[in-house]
């Protein structure tokens, strides 16, 4: 299954990772380094634009998502993206004890996710 990680760990380090759990937790960089194999998703104000203890960054640039400190203003976009990356499954274990629509280990399918997060709108 390939999902999306809702990451709430402070001081941000990002919005959360893809993760594809075929495939191995850790790798070895092309500089010898281990690094996570997952896709972290950042955007401006939560987390960095490239973060070296993961394969992949994906960055979001929105000034007016900075200054509003959250993800409202390029939801579409981050949920369009994880729809690019074949993301089928959203793991929220904290959306998941508030919110109907999630299975007994706290995975949403992203269309229920997605329509969560847009009633915050």
């Amino acid at each position: 299954m390939k999902y999306f990680s809702i990451d709430y760990r402070s001081p941000p380090s990002g919005m959360g990772q893809i993760i594809e759990d075929t495939q191995p937790e850790t790798i070895i960089d092309r500089s010898g380094n281990e690094v996570w194999n997952y896709t972290l998703v950042t955007y401006s104000g939560c987390g960095p634009e490239q973060d070296p203890n993961y394969i992949r960054t994906k960055h979001f640039s929105s000034q007016k998502a900075e200054e509003e400190g959250w993800v409202g203003p390029i939801l579409e976009e981050i949920i369009q993206f994880l729809r690019d990356q074949d993301v089928t499954q959203v793991y929220d274990g904290e959306l998941s004890y508030e919110e109907d629509g999630a299975d007994e280990f706290g995975y949403f399918t992203l269309d229920r996710w997605a329509e969560i997060m847009r009633s915050y709108l």
